[in-house]
């Protein structure tokens, strides 16, 4: 997930400004879209070296999440998106929107007090708009007071995602490479 660009032509820079984003809990009965951003992101995957999952595979993760009382699991919806021609799968079914992207997070995880990103996945046709940027600045907004610190994992060799959450502010805090690197920033 690269970081914002300067040298974007205006009316993306200027879409970016106006972008509006809004988070929903993902279920089971969401296992649909979230396969098909899956597949609009295929290189994620051959990041992490995985064959792209079901999506009964999906499901189930999605249902193992629900369960799970300090894993938060958010699709990132947005309105239409000016130049860009979505795939109809991801209309966002709870709105108008569409789903532009996946955030799971899980609390008190690796410690107590932190919160760790485990995936944030961002179509590529909604990249260098600043949906990422705006995802991250929501979440900590919202774990303000909560947690101490919010870490990033980044798996396999990702400079992109690296680049991106150094980007904001976050920096080397756990290695546990060649699979792993963790990347903190303190919440006040």
């Amino acid at each position: 997930m690269p970081g914002d660009s300067t040298s974007e032509p205006a009316a993306v820079r200027s879409q970016r400004l106006d972008l509006v984003l809004s988070m929903r809990t993902a279920t089971p009965a969401d296992s649909a879209v979230v396969h098909a951003l899956y597949e609009h992101n295929p290189q994620y995957f051959d990041i992490i070296s995985i064959p792209l999952p079901t999506t009964d595979e999906v499901a189930t993760e999605l249902a193992a999440a629900a369960r799970d009382e300090r894993r938060v699991i958010e699709l990132v919806c947005a309105p239409e998106l000016t130049g860009v021609e979505l795939d109809p799968r991801l209309r966002d079914r709870d709105g108008p929107g569409w789903v532009v992207g996946y955030l799971d997070y899980k609390l008190d995880y690796p410690e107590v007090g932190d919160a760790t990103v485990n995936l944030l996945l961002i179509h590529r046709a909604a990249r260098e708009r600043g949906v990422g940027r705006n995802v991250v600045q929501q979440l900590e907004e919202r774990l303000s007071g909560r947690v101490n610190r919010l870490l990033a994992s980044i798996y396999g060799r990702n400079l992109a995602a690296r680049r991106f959450w150094e980007g904001l502010g976050y920096r080397y805090a756990i290695d546990a490479r060649p699979v792993v690197e963790w990347y903190g920033k303190t919440l006040l």
